[in-house]
């Protein structure tokens, strides 16, 4: 079967299935990682399954066992025509009688568990490829960033740890519309005629050829739109009417756990320009790296009276780091700096320098904080 008549929801679960049964090679792990990020919801799901592998007896009762049995003949008649079943599909061996397989039968469960969720269109799909309006996804690990050009020659930055979703050709029904987990900075391509739309939590942004940020990671505090050039509506789902307009260098923060709204100015210092270190296209200019919104774009990590708990999420994303409090008590204690090109232990060592007397220890990845 080939990958590029999968939707992204059928390759997420084929993926699902090839761990749950071992199969699954380095860079297949690494792809469902971004997967998790971008669908909490199906890490649960995983984590299910391998509960049924780990803890289910290995014997099952006659009834289970011919359910099952039933379950993957059915499938296999199903796929006749395509040579091949669904069980050497997901799980690349060949099936073998279930009674000489009971004490792998959880093995079985599982892949029902995958096919009744996708194997009607999966089916579908093998013998009526479909690609209007498929999904396509960009998706960053923590301690990366990139830069993409969308099908509308809009560009886009992302941080780490974010993802974008969007149809594969953008636009859909009269709209170009995207959705964002994490933080992205857009620069949009202007077409009157199709308006440009971020989702981004309980906040969407409408634009039609500007410049803007976006930070909105699941389990933040607040999601927060900066604009830097052009003009942006910002829509609040939880207070339908009540948009909000933003011009350049003003920014608006949603709470993510009250129905609190601020709009505020940026903060723009003079500075001299730095080298861009992402690449661009000859005719997208990047934001100015004094505002510490955008100053990620120019791969400079900056925040001001930040507590230790939001900026240790910051530095895990950044560094690709674990942090662990052994002392609550630095929570609550604020930061104020900008770094560009230091690792995480010179980071950690110039935030020791501010006079909280923390102390800290790093060792694979993980950092401990007391």
């Amino acid at each position: 079967m080939s990958y590029y008549y999968m939707t992204s929801e059928e390759r997420a679960w084929f993926l699902i299935a090839r761990s749950v049964s071992g199969d699954i090679t380095p860079g297949e792990m690494e792809e469902l990682e971004l997967v998790f990020r971008a669908q909490p919801e199906l890490r649960a799901d995983y984590d299910h399954i391998k509960r049924v592998k780990l803890n289910t007896p290995v014997a099952a009762s006659i009834d289970e066992r011919q359910a099952l049995d039933r379950g993957l003949h059915k499938l296999d008649h199903s796929l006749a025509n395509e040579g091949r079943s669904m069980e050497r599909l997901l799980f690349n061996n060949e099936p073998e009688p279930l009674h000489n397989k009971s004490s792998k039968w959880w093995m079985v469960a599982a892949s029902i568990i995958v096919l009744f969720t996708v194997g009607a269109a999966a089916v579908r799909y093998l013998k009526n490829p479909v690609t209007d309006h498929t999904q396509q996804q960009l998706a960053t690990n923590y301690g990366k960033r990139i830069h993409a050009v969308l099908p509308d020659g809009s560009s886009v930055w992302l941080n780490a740890g974010s993802t974008i979703k969007y149809a594969d050709n953008l636009v859909v029904n009269g709209k170009r519309e995207v959705t964002l987990n994490g933080e992205a900075y857009f620069d949009v391509k202007h077409d009157a005629g199709h308006p440009f739309i971020v989702h981004a939590g309980k906040m969407n942004i409408v634009v039609l050829g500007t410049a803007f940020n976006v930070r909105a990671y699941q389990g933040d505090a607040f999601i927060e739109t900066t604009l830097i050039r052009g003009k942006v509506e910002v829509m609040n789902l939880n207070k339908p009417g009540e948009n909000i307009v933003l011009y350049p260098n003003e920014k608006v923060t949603l709470s993510t756990q009250s129905e609190l709204t601020q709009k505020s100015k940026v903060i723009v210092k003079n500075s001299m320009p730095a080298a861009d270190s992402i690449a661009t296209t000859a005719d997208v200019v990047l934001p100015d790296e004094a505002i510490a919104e955008t100053a990620w774009v120019n791969d400079k990590l900056t925040f001001k009276k930040e507590n230790f708990g939001d900026l240790a999420k910051q530095l895990e994303r950044w560094y690709n780091v674990e942090i662990v409090f052994d002392n609550d008590s630095y929570n609550s204690k604020e930061f104020t700096g900008t770094f560009k090109d230091q690792n995480i232990d010179e980071v950690m060592h110039a935030l020791q320098l501010t006079g909280t007397s923390f102390h800290y220890n790093l060792k694979n990845n993980q950092i401990h904080i007391w």
